[in-house]
């Protein structure tokens, strides 16, 4: 029985250090989250930049042309109906690109979940990390808490000390 027990204690030790090790890979990304979160902020305000200037141009056009309508229709001879309709026409136009530009909107709001699906990502990892003892302790306070775990085992199933001193060297403790 005794075996069987240290049997799964290596493994569990080995499942426990190879948690760590992968834990520590992904915390140590941190600068990587901060870095996604900042293209994503930097995104978001030059799309919306962008966006009101091109509201802003369409809108100054839209009046401009709105005057040329009302120019147009004052006038008798040709072609006043023609100008009238091609006016007409790019008013539309300039309307329904207005209307497209309401795609910012929408990409800032699904790049604004993203930023913050990542950030309670970040969180998450940082949380497990620090329950892991990851970003809190130094290598000899784990290599300590460990020694202390095993020498509680040790009293309470009878464990020899070599049995402990082997386990510890394969973790290289």
């Amino acid at each position: 029985m005794e075996k069987g027990l240290l049997k799964e204690i290596k493994e569990l030790l080995t499942l426990i250090e190879s948690f760590k090790d992968e834990l520590s890979k992904v915390s140590s990304k941190r600068e990587g989250f901060k870095a996604v979160n900042k293209h994503i902020d930097t995104a978001i305000s030059e799309s919306e930049e962008a966006t009101k200037k091109l509201i802003e141009v369409i809108g100054d056009s839209m009046e401009k042309l709105q005057k040329a309508v009302e120019i147009v229709s004052s006038l008798e001879g040709e072609g006043k109906e023609e100008a009238v309709s091609l006016i007409q026409s790019v008013l539309t136009t300039l309307m329904n690109a207005l209307t497209l530009l309401e795609f910012q909107d929408i990409m800032a709001q699904r790049l604004l979940k993203v930023r913050d699906f990542l950030l309670d990502l970040e969180k998450s990892i940082v949380r497990v990390a620090l329950v892991a003892g990851l970003e809190e302790t130094e290598k000899e306070e784990e290599k300590e808490e460990i020694r202390k775990k095993l020498e509680e085992l040790e009293w309470k199933k009878e464990v020899s000390q070599s049995e402990v001193d082997e386990i510890m060297k394969q973790f290289g403790l």
